[in-house]
Protein backbone atom coordinates (compact mmCIF):
# COMPACT_ATOMS: atom_id res chain seq x y z
CA UNK A 1 0.00 0.00 0.00
CA UNK A 2 1.27 3.52 -0.82
CA UNK A 3 0.07 7.11 -0.77
CA UNK A 4 -0.27 9.14 -3.97
CA UNK A 5 0.58 12.83 -4.30
CA UNK A 6 -3.09 13.64 -3.91
CA UNK A 7 -3.13 11.88 -0.57
CA UNK A 8 -5.41 9.05 -1.71
CA UNK A 9 -4.56 5.67 -0.23
CA UNK A 10 -4.11 3.17 -3.07
CA UNK A 11 -3.49 -0.55 -2.83
CA UNK A 12 -0.63 -2.25 -4.62
CA UNK A 13 -3.12 -3.71 -7.12
CA UNK A 14 -4.52 -0.34 -8.25
CA UNK A 15 -4.93 -0.31 -12.03
CA UNK A 16 -3.12 2.47 -13.86
CA UNK A 17 -3.89 4.27 -17.13
CA UNK A 18 -2.18 6.60 -19.59
CA UNK A 19 -4.02 8.78 -22.13
CA UNK A 20 -2.46 10.39 -25.19
CA UNK A 21 -4.70 13.11 -26.61
CA UNK A 22 -4.35 13.90 -30.31
CA UNK A 23 -5.91 16.68 -32.36
CA UNK A 24 -7.84 19.70 -31.21
CA UNK A 25 -8.55 21.15 -27.76
CA UNK A 26 -12.07 19.71 -27.84
CA UNK A 27 -10.52 16.25 -27.92
CA UNK A 28 -8.26 17.16 -25.00
CA UNK A 29 -11.31 18.11 -22.93
CA UNK A 30 -12.86 14.69 -23.61
CA UNK A 31 -9.54 13.10 -22.63
CA UNK A 32 -9.67 14.97 -19.35
CA UNK A 33 -13.21 13.68 -18.84
CA UNK A 34 -12.13 10.10 -19.47
CA UNK A 35 -9.30 10.48 -16.96
CA UNK A 36 -11.68 11.82 -14.32
CA UNK A 37 -14.11 8.98 -14.99
CA UNK A 38 -11.37 6.40 -14.51
CA UNK A 39 -10.10 7.99 -11.30
CA UNK A 40 -13.61 7.86 -9.89
CA UNK A 41 -13.72 4.11 -10.55
CA UNK A 42 -10.41 3.37 -8.84
CA UNK A 43 -7.83 3.78 -11.60
CA UNK A 44 -4.71 5.88 -11.09
CA UNK A 45 -3.07 7.99 -13.80
CA UNK A 46 0.59 7.57 -14.72
CA UNK A 47 2.81 9.91 -16.72
CA UNK A 48 4.71 7.05 -18.36
CA UNK A 49 2.87 4.82 -20.83
CA UNK A 50 5.31 2.00 -20.11
CA UNK A 51 4.03 1.84 -16.51
CA UNK A 52 0.32 1.83 -17.41
CA UNK A 53 -1.97 -1.18 -17.29
CA UNK A 54 -4.02 0.38 -20.07
CA UNK A 55 -3.03 2.92 -22.72
CA UNK A 56 -5.80 4.98 -24.33
CA UNK A 57 -5.08 6.73 -27.63
CA UNK A 58 -7.62 9.54 -27.93
CA UNK A 59 -7.57 9.84 -31.71
CA UNK A 60 -8.35 12.59 -34.22
CA UNK A 61 -10.06 12.12 -37.60
CA UNK A 62 -10.34 15.66 -38.92
CA UNK A 63 -8.34 15.14 -42.11
CA UNK A 64 -6.00 12.51 -43.54
CA UNK A 65 -2.79 13.64 -41.75
CA UNK A 66 -4.62 13.50 -38.42
CA UNK A 67 -5.87 9.99 -39.21
CA UNK A 68 -2.37 8.87 -40.17
CA UNK A 69 -0.89 10.28 -36.97
CA UNK A 70 -3.56 8.51 -34.92
CA UNK A 71 -2.84 5.18 -36.60
CA UNK A 72 0.91 5.69 -36.10
CA UNK A 73 0.42 6.29 -32.37
CA UNK A 74 -1.83 3.25 -32.02
CA UNK A 75 0.82 1.03 -33.60
CA UNK A 76 3.54 2.65 -31.51
CA UNK A 77 1.83 1.52 -28.32
CA UNK A 78 0.91 -1.89 -29.73
CA UNK A 79 4.51 -2.52 -30.78
CA UNK A 80 6.05 -1.37 -27.49
CA UNK A 81 3.54 -2.68 -24.96
CA UNK A 82 4.59 -5.06 -22.26
CA UNK A 83 2.91 -8.37 -21.51
CA UNK A 84 -0.61 -7.84 -20.16
CA UNK A 85 -0.85 -4.18 -21.09
CA UNK A 86 -4.08 -3.19 -22.84
CA UNK A 87 -4.35 -0.65 -25.68
CA UNK A 88 -7.63 1.10 -26.48
CA UNK A 89 -8.46 3.43 -29.38
CA UNK A 90 -10.88 6.21 -28.44
CA UNK A 91 -11.97 9.52 -29.94
CA UNK A 92 -12.99 10.67 -33.40
CA UNK A 93 -11.15 8.07 -35.48
CA UNK A 94 -12.75 5.35 -33.37
CA UNK A 95 -16.16 6.95 -33.93
CA UNK A 96 -15.77 7.38 -37.66
CA UNK A 97 -13.89 4.19 -38.52
CA UNK A 98 -14.66 1.92 -35.58
CA UNK A 99 -15.51 -1.15 -37.64
CA UNK A 100 -12.40 -0.74 -39.79
CA UNK A 101 -10.20 -0.48 -36.70
CA UNK A 102 -11.82 -3.59 -35.25
CA UNK A 103 -11.23 -5.59 -38.43
CA UNK A 104 -7.84 -4.23 -39.48
CA UNK A 105 -6.11 -3.95 -36.09
CA UNK A 106 -7.14 -7.04 -34.13
CA UNK A 107 -4.40 -6.30 -31.58
CA UNK A 108 -6.54 -3.49 -30.16
CA UNK A 109 -8.23 -4.48 -26.90
CA UNK A 110 -11.12 -2.04 -27.23
CA UNK A 111 -12.57 0.75 -29.38
CA UNK A 112 -14.61 3.65 -27.99
CA UNK A 113 -16.16 6.35 -30.20
CA UNK A 114 -16.20 10.00 -29.24
CA UNK A 115 -19.98 9.99 -28.68
CA UNK A 116 -19.44 7.57 -25.77
CA UNK A 117 -16.18 8.80 -24.24
CA UNK A 118 -17.90 8.99 -20.84
CA UNK A 119 -18.36 5.20 -20.90
CA UNK A 120 -14.63 4.50 -20.77
CA UNK A 121 -14.96 2.90 -17.33
CA UNK A 122 -17.62 0.46 -18.60
CA UNK A 123 -15.58 -0.34 -21.68
CA UNK A 124 -12.48 -1.16 -19.61
CA UNK A 125 -14.59 -3.36 -17.35
CA UNK A 126 -15.51 -5.35 -20.47
CA UNK A 127 -11.86 -5.47 -21.53
CA UNK A 128 -10.91 -6.85 -18.10
CA UNK A 129 -13.51 -9.61 -18.60
CA UNK A 130 -11.73 -10.65 -21.79
CA UNK A 131 -14.25 -9.07 -24.14
CA UNK A 132 -13.07 -6.94 -27.09
CA UNK A 133 -15.71 -4.18 -27.18
CA UNK A 134 -16.18 -1.89 -30.17
CA UNK A 135 -18.57 0.89 -29.19
CA UNK A 136 -19.39 3.64 -31.66
CA UNK A 137 -22.35 5.04 -33.54
CA UNK A 138 -24.42 5.78 -30.44
CA UNK A 139 -27.17 8.39 -30.55
CA UNK A 140 -25.55 11.80 -29.89
CA UNK A 141 -26.19 13.21 -26.43
CA UNK A 142 -25.04 16.26 -24.51
CA UNK A 143 -21.72 15.59 -22.80
CA UNK A 144 -22.10 14.81 -19.11
CA UNK A 145 -20.48 17.09 -16.56
CA UNK A 146 -17.30 16.16 -14.74
CA UNK A 147 -15.02 17.88 -12.25
CA UNK A 148 -12.56 20.12 -14.10
CA UNK A 149 -8.97 20.39 -12.92
CA UNK A 150 -6.63 23.07 -14.24
CA UNK A 151 -3.30 21.61 -15.35
CA UNK A 152 -1.79 24.97 -16.25
CA UNK A 153 -2.59 28.66 -16.65
CA UNK A 154 -4.78 28.04 -19.72
CA UNK A 155 -7.80 25.73 -19.93
CA UNK A 156 -10.37 24.93 -22.60
CA UNK A 157 -14.12 24.64 -22.02
CA UNK A 158 -16.21 22.89 -24.63
CA UNK A 159 -19.53 24.73 -24.77
CA UNK A 160 -21.22 22.54 -27.40
CA UNK A 161 -20.72 19.35 -29.37
CA UNK A 162 -21.61 18.57 -32.95
CA UNK A 163 -22.26 20.87 -35.90
CA UNK A 164 -25.27 21.82 -38.02
CA UNK A 165 -23.20 23.22 -40.89
CA UNK A 166 -22.78 21.37 -44.18
CA UNK A 167 -19.39 22.52 -45.45
CA UNK A 168 -18.63 20.29 -48.41
CA UNK A 169 -15.02 19.60 -47.37
CA UNK A 170 -15.74 18.62 -43.76
CA UNK A 171 -16.66 15.20 -42.37
CA UNK A 172 -17.13 16.30 -38.75
CA UNK A 173 -20.97 16.44 -38.71
CA UNK A 174 -21.08 12.86 -40.02
CA UNK A 175 -19.54 11.47 -36.84
CA UNK A 176 -20.11 14.25 -34.30
CA UNK A 177 -23.80 14.68 -35.03
CA UNK A 178 -25.91 17.81 -34.82
CA UNK A 179 -25.10 20.55 -32.33
CA UNK A 180 -25.89 20.04 -28.65
CA UNK A 181 -25.17 23.06 -26.46
CA UNK A 182 -24.37 22.82 -22.77
CA UNK A 183 -26.51 24.74 -20.30
CA UNK A 184 -25.18 28.16 -19.28
CA UNK A 185 -25.06 27.26 -15.58
CA UNK A 186 -23.03 24.12 -16.30
CA UNK A 187 -20.49 26.09 -18.32
CA UNK A 188 -20.16 28.74 -15.62
CA UNK A 189 -19.62 25.97 -13.07
CA UNK A 190 -16.82 24.49 -15.20
CA UNK A 191 -15.11 27.86 -15.51
CA UNK A 192 -15.45 28.37 -11.75
CA UNK A 193 -13.73 25.05 -11.05
CA UNK A 194 -10.88 25.83 -13.44
CA UNK A 195 -10.24 29.29 -12.00
CA UNK A 196 -10.35 27.90 -8.47
CA UNK A 197 -7.68 25.45 -9.64
CA UNK A 198 -5.40 28.21 -10.89
CA UNK A 199 -6.43 28.84 -14.51
CA UNK A 200 -5.88 32.42 -15.64
CA UNK A 201 -7.20 32.02 -19.17
CA UNK A 202 -10.27 30.07 -20.28
CA UNK A 203 -10.90 29.45 -23.97
CA UNK A 204 -14.40 28.57 -25.17
CA UNK A 205 -14.46 26.04 -28.01
CA UNK A 206 -16.91 24.04 -30.10
CA UNK A 207 -17.24 23.19 -33.78
CA UNK A 208 -19.09 26.49 -34.37
CA UNK A 209 -18.88 28.62 -31.25
CA UNK A 210 -21.13 31.39 -32.57
CA UNK A 211 -23.94 28.83 -32.95
CA UNK A 212 -23.87 28.24 -29.21
CA UNK A 213 -27.30 28.15 -27.62
CA UNK A 214 -29.35 28.30 -30.81
CA UNK A 215 -30.62 24.79 -30.07
CA UNK A 216 -31.41 25.84 -26.49
CA UNK A 217 -33.17 28.96 -27.75
CA UNK A 218 -35.87 26.76 -29.27
CA UNK A 219 -36.96 26.03 -25.72
CA UNK A 220 -39.28 28.81 -24.43
CA UNK A 221 -37.61 31.11 -21.94
CA UNK A 222 -34.19 29.52 -22.24
CA UNK A 223 -32.48 32.51 -23.87
CA UNK A 224 -33.04 36.22 -24.21
CA UNK A 225 -33.11 37.84 -27.65
CA UNK A 226 -29.85 38.55 -29.46
CA UNK A 227 -26.77 36.37 -29.49
CA UNK A 228 -26.88 33.40 -27.08
CA UNK A 229 -23.07 33.40 -27.10
CA UNK A 230 -23.10 37.01 -25.93
CA UNK A 231 -25.39 36.06 -23.05
CA UNK A 232 -23.01 33.23 -22.15
CA UNK A 233 -20.06 35.64 -22.05
CA UNK A 234 -22.03 37.89 -19.73
CA UNK A 235 -22.93 34.98 -17.47
CA UNK A 236 -19.33 33.77 -17.21
CA UNK A 237 -17.96 37.23 -16.45
CA UNK A 238 -20.64 37.82 -13.82
CA UNK A 239 -20.30 34.37 -12.28
CA UNK A 240 -16.49 34.21 -12.31
CA UNK A 241 -15.34 37.82 -11.88
CA UNK A 242 -11.81 36.72 -10.88
CA UNK A 243 -11.11 35.12 -14.29
CA UNK A 244 -8.57 37.45 -15.94
CA UNK A 245 -8.84 36.31 -19.57
CA UNK A 246 -11.80 34.80 -21.44
CA UNK A 247 -11.17 33.92 -25.08
CA UNK A 248 -13.54 32.68 -27.80
CA UNK A 249 -12.40 30.46 -30.69
CA UNK A 250 -13.96 29.46 -34.02
CA UNK A 251 -16.55 32.14 -34.79
CA UNK A 252 -18.53 31.33 -37.94
CA UNK A 253 -18.40 34.37 -40.26
CA UNK A 254 -22.13 34.61 -40.90
CA UNK A 255 -23.05 34.77 -37.21
CA UNK A 256 -20.74 37.40 -35.74
CA UNK A 257 -23.33 40.10 -35.15
CA UNK A 258 -23.57 43.52 -33.51
CA UNK A 259 -24.78 42.08 -30.21
CA UNK A 260 -21.78 39.78 -29.91
CA UNK A 261 -19.28 42.45 -30.91
CA UNK A 262 -20.70 45.02 -28.50
CA UNK A 263 -20.67 42.47 -25.69
CA UNK A 264 -17.05 41.53 -26.38
CA UNK A 265 -16.08 45.20 -26.42
CA UNK A 266 -17.91 45.95 -23.16
CA UNK A 267 -16.66 43.05 -21.03
CA UNK A 268 -13.13 43.68 -19.75
CA UNK A 269 -12.49 39.99 -19.06
CA UNK A 270 -13.11 39.04 -22.69
CA UNK A 271 -9.82 39.44 -24.53
CA UNK A 272 -10.04 41.53 -27.66
CA UNK A 273 -9.33 38.69 -30.06
CA UNK A 274 -11.58 37.44 -32.84
CA UNK A 275 -10.93 34.08 -34.47
CA UNK A 276 -13.07 33.82 -37.61
CA UNK A 277 -12.13 30.96 -39.98
CA UNK A 278 -13.10 32.15 -43.48
CA UNK A 279 -11.56 29.23 -45.45
CA UNK A 280 -11.53 31.22 -48.71
CA UNK A 281 -12.18 34.68 -50.12
CA UNK A 282 -13.52 33.96 -53.59
CA UNK A 283 -17.34 33.75 -53.79
CA UNK A 284 -17.24 30.97 -56.39
CA UNK A 285 -15.04 28.73 -54.24
CA UNK A 286 -17.02 29.61 -51.11
CA UNK A 287 -20.20 28.57 -52.89
CA UNK A 288 -18.59 25.23 -53.74
CA UNK A 289 -17.56 24.92 -50.08
CA UNK A 290 -21.12 25.80 -48.99
CA UNK A 291 -19.70 28.61 -46.85
CA UNK A 292 -20.88 32.24 -46.45
CA UNK A 293 -19.71 33.98 -49.62
CA UNK A 294 -20.60 37.66 -49.13
CA UNK A 295 -17.08 38.98 -48.58
CA UNK A 296 -18.33 42.58 -48.51
CA UNK A 297 -20.37 41.68 -45.43
CA UNK A 298 -17.35 39.97 -43.89
CA UNK A 299 -15.27 43.09 -44.46
CA UNK A 300 -17.98 45.23 -42.85
CA UNK A 301 -18.08 42.96 -39.80
CA UNK A 302 -14.29 43.09 -39.41
CA UNK A 303 -14.28 46.88 -39.77
CA UNK A 304 -17.06 47.19 -37.20
CA UNK A 305 -15.18 44.89 -34.81
CA UNK A 306 -12.08 47.10 -35.05
CA UNK A 307 -14.20 50.21 -34.64
CA UNK A 308 -15.59 48.87 -31.35
CA UNK A 309 -12.25 47.34 -30.25
CA UNK A 310 -9.34 49.38 -31.69
CA UNK A 311 -6.72 46.99 -30.26
CA UNK A 312 -8.51 43.91 -31.59
CA UNK A 313 -6.37 41.01 -32.83
CA UNK A 314 -7.88 39.20 -35.82
CA UNK A 315 -7.15 35.60 -36.78
CA UNK A 316 -8.47 33.56 -39.69
CA UNK A 317 -7.69 30.41 -41.67
CA UNK A 318 -7.78 29.73 -45.41
CA UNK A 319 -7.78 26.48 -47.36
CA UNK A 320 -5.79 26.48 -50.61
CA UNK A 321 -6.12 23.94 -53.37
CA UNK A 322 -9.86 23.32 -53.05
CA UNK A 323 -11.22 21.52 -56.15
CA UNK A 324 -11.57 23.94 -59.04
CA UNK A 325 -9.38 26.62 -57.46
CA UNK A 326 -7.57 28.59 -60.17
CA UNK A 327 -4.75 31.09 -59.83
CA UNK A 328 -7.37 33.83 -60.00
CA UNK A 329 -9.36 32.26 -57.15
CA UNK A 330 -6.17 31.98 -55.09
CA UNK A 331 -5.35 35.62 -55.81
CA UNK A 332 -8.63 36.55 -54.09
CA UNK A 333 -7.20 35.21 -50.81
CA UNK A 334 -4.09 37.38 -51.14
CA UNK A 335 -6.17 40.42 -52.01
CA UNK A 336 -8.44 39.94 -49.00
CA UNK A 337 -5.39 39.53 -46.76
CA UNK A 338 -4.22 42.93 -47.97
CA UNK A 339 -7.63 44.44 -47.31
CA UNK A 340 -8.38 42.90 -43.92
CA UNK A 341 -4.83 43.12 -42.49
CA UNK A 342 -5.21 40.09 -40.23
CA UNK A 343 -2.83 39.73 -37.30
CA UNK A 344 -2.66 35.94 -37.65
CA UNK A 345 -3.49 33.64 -40.56
CA UNK A 346 -3.28 29.87 -40.89
CA UNK A 347 -2.95 28.48 -44.42
CA UNK A 348 -3.85 24.83 -44.91
CA UNK A 349 -3.94 22.66 -47.98
CA UNK A 350 -7.15 20.92 -48.99
CA UNK A 351 -7.50 17.19 -48.29
CA UNK A 352 -10.20 15.13 -49.99
CA UNK A 353 -12.07 13.41 -47.15
CA UNK A 354 -13.99 10.22 -47.97
CA UNK A 355 -17.72 10.73 -47.76
CA UNK A 356 -17.65 14.50 -48.27
CA UNK A 357 -19.20 16.15 -51.35
CA UNK A 358 -15.99 18.00 -52.18
CA UNK A 359 -14.09 14.75 -52.58
CA UNK A 360 -16.18 13.94 -55.66
CA UNK A 361 -15.80 17.32 -57.36
CA UNK A 362 -13.88 17.71 -60.58
CA UNK A 363 -10.84 19.91 -60.90
CA UNK A 364 -8.84 18.37 -58.06
CA UNK A 365 -5.66 20.43 -57.57
CA UNK A 366 -2.28 18.68 -57.49
CA UNK A 367 -0.35 18.45 -54.25
CA UNK A 368 2.51 20.40 -55.82
CA UNK A 369 0.25 23.34 -56.62
CA UNK A 370 -1.35 23.19 -53.16
CA UNK A 371 2.03 23.40 -51.45
CA UNK A 372 3.18 26.21 -53.72
CA UNK A 373 0.09 28.25 -52.95
CA UNK A 374 0.42 27.53 -49.24
CA UNK A 375 4.01 28.82 -49.22
CA UNK A 376 3.07 31.88 -51.25
CA UNK A 377 0.16 32.77 -48.96
CA UNK A 378 2.23 32.34 -45.79
CA UNK A 379 4.99 34.53 -47.23
CA UNK A 380 2.40 37.15 -48.24
CA UNK A 381 0.89 37.21 -44.76
CA UNK A 382 4.24 37.36 -42.97
CA UNK A 383 4.81 40.97 -44.00
CA UNK A 384 1.32 41.94 -42.87
CA UNK A 385 1.78 40.20 -39.53
CA UNK A 386 5.17 41.88 -39.06
CA UNK A 387 3.62 45.31 -39.60
CA UNK A 388 0.77 44.58 -37.19
CA UNK A 389 3.15 43.26 -34.52
CA UNK A 390 5.57 46.19 -34.89
CA UNK A 391 2.83 48.59 -33.75
CA UNK A 392 3.32 47.25 -30.21
CA UNK A 393 7.00 48.24 -29.93
CA UNK A 394 7.35 50.90 -27.25
CA UNK A 395 4.15 49.88 -25.49
CA UNK A 396 3.64 48.06 -22.19
CA UNK A 397 1.42 45.04 -22.53
CA UNK A 398 0.27 42.28 -20.17
CA UNK A 399 1.76 38.83 -20.73
CA UNK A 400 0.61 35.48 -19.35
CA UNK A 401 3.80 33.65 -18.33
CA UNK A 402 4.09 30.08 -19.62
CA UNK A 403 7.72 29.15 -18.94
CA UNK A 404 11.28 30.00 -19.90
CA UNK A 405 12.53 30.55 -23.42
CA UNK A 406 14.54 27.34 -23.09
CA UNK A 407 11.36 25.39 -22.39
CA UNK A 408 11.74 24.90 -18.61
CA UNK A 409 8.41 25.78 -16.96
CA UNK A 410 9.90 25.71 -13.45
CA UNK A 411 10.66 29.39 -13.19
CA UNK A 412 10.54 32.10 -10.57
CA UNK A 413 12.63 33.76 -7.91
CA UNK A 414 15.59 34.78 -10.09
CA UNK A 415 16.00 36.67 -13.32
CA UNK A 416 15.26 34.52 -16.35
CA UNK A 417 14.39 34.76 -20.00
CA UNK A 418 10.70 34.04 -19.86
CA UNK A 419 8.15 33.15 -22.51
CA UNK A 420 4.45 33.92 -22.54
CA UNK A 421 1.57 35.28 -24.58
CA UNK A 422 -0.32 38.52 -24.81
CA UNK A 423 -4.09 38.72 -25.31
CA UNK A 424 -3.28 38.89 -29.04
CA UNK A 425 -1.93 35.34 -29.14
CA UNK A 426 -3.85 32.12 -28.66
CA UNK A 427 -1.89 29.06 -27.48
CA UNK A 428 -0.27 26.77 -30.04
CA UNK A 429 -1.27 28.74 -33.14
CA UNK A 430 -0.09 32.34 -32.71
CA UNK A 431 3.02 34.14 -31.50
CA UNK A 432 4.91 34.49 -28.22
CA UNK A 433 6.46 37.20 -26.09
CA UNK A 434 10.01 36.52 -24.91
CA UNK A 435 11.20 38.79 -22.12
CA UNK A 436 13.64 39.19 -19.24
CA UNK A 437 11.82 39.12 -15.94
CA UNK A 438 11.05 37.70 -12.53
CA UNK A 439 7.77 35.83 -12.52
CA UNK A 440 6.19 32.44 -11.98
CA UNK A 441 4.25 30.35 -14.45
CA UNK A 442 0.66 31.52 -14.57
CA UNK A 443 1.31 35.12 -13.55
CA UNK A 444 0.12 37.95 -15.79
CA UNK A 445 2.81 40.65 -15.76
CA UNK A 446 3.38 43.91 -17.67
CA UNK A 447 6.15 43.81 -20.26
CA UNK A 448 7.85 46.76 -21.96
CA UNK A 449 8.08 45.75 -25.63
CA UNK A 450 11.41 46.75 -27.18
CA UNK A 451 11.47 44.70 -30.39
CA UNK A 452 9.23 42.61 -32.60
CA UNK A 453 9.52 39.86 -35.17
CA UNK A 454 6.92 38.84 -37.74
CA UNK A 455 4.91 37.03 -35.07
CA UNK A 456 6.67 37.48 -31.72
CA UNK A 457 7.47 40.26 -29.25
CA UNK A 458 10.60 40.81 -27.17
CA UNK A 459 11.11 42.99 -24.12
CA UNK A 460 11.61 43.34 -20.38
CA UNK A 461 9.22 42.95 -17.47
CA UNK A 462 8.08 46.36 -16.27
CA UNK A 463 8.45 47.72 -12.74
CA UNK A 464 11.02 45.17 -11.51
CA UNK A 465 14.77 45.21 -10.89
CA UNK A 466 16.39 42.31 -12.70
CA UNK A 467 19.53 40.47 -11.60
CA UNK A 468 22.10 39.54 -14.23
CA UNK A 469 20.95 36.76 -16.52
CA UNK A 470 22.99 33.62 -17.02
CA UNK A 471 25.04 33.57 -20.22
CA UNK A 472 23.26 30.53 -21.62
CA UNK A 473 20.04 32.54 -21.92
CA UNK A 474 21.62 35.34 -23.89
CA UNK A 475 20.43 34.50 -27.39
CA UNK A 476 16.71 34.85 -26.95
CA UNK A 477 16.63 38.65 -27.37
CA UNK A 478 18.38 38.43 -30.74
CA UNK A 479 17.07 35.18 -32.12
CA UNK A 480 13.88 33.22 -31.69
CA UNK A 481 14.01 30.32 -29.24
CA UNK A 482 14.36 26.82 -30.76
CA UNK A 483 11.30 25.86 -28.71
CA UNK A 484 9.24 28.54 -30.43
CA UNK A 485 10.57 27.67 -33.86
CA UNK A 486 9.86 23.97 -33.39
CA UNK A 487 6.27 24.60 -32.31
CA UNK A 488 5.58 26.91 -35.23
CA UNK A 489 7.11 24.58 -37.80
CA UNK A 490 5.03 21.75 -36.38
CA UNK A 491 1.85 23.75 -36.67
CA UNK A 492 2.54 24.60 -40.29
CA UNK A 493 3.11 20.98 -41.21
CA UNK A 494 0.43 19.39 -39.00
CA UNK A 495 -2.90 20.87 -40.15
CA UNK A 496 -4.86 18.47 -37.93
CA UNK A 497 -4.08 20.87 -35.06
CA UNK A 498 -6.11 23.64 -36.70
CA UNK A 499 -9.92 23.33 -36.39
CA UNK A 500 -11.93 24.15 -39.45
Amino acid sequence: MHETLSGTIMTATTRTFFIENLGCPKNAVEGEGMAERLRQTGYSATDDAADADVVIVNTCSFIQPAQEESIDRIFHYLNTRRTGQKVVAAGCLAERFGDALENDIPELDGILGTRQWFEIDRLLAEVERGVRPCWHGAEPVTDPMFTRQASGPTAYVKIAEGCNMTCTFCAIPSFKGLQRSKAVDDIVAEVRQLVDGGAKEVILVSQNTTAYGLDLAREPGSMRSGSPLARLLEAICAGVPDLPWLRVHYCYPGWVNEDLLQTMARLDQVVKYLDMPLQHADPEILRAMNRPRDMRHVAEVLNRARELMPDLALRTTFIVGFPGETDAHFASILAFMDEARFDHVGIFTYFAEDGTPAATLGGQVTDKVKRRRQRAAMAHQQGISATRTARLVGRTIDVLVEGTAEGDAGIGGTGARLIGRTYRDAPEVDGFTVFDGIATRGEIVPVNVSRSGPYDLFGTQANVTLPALSSNAGTATTNISPVIAKRRIGLKSLPMLQPR
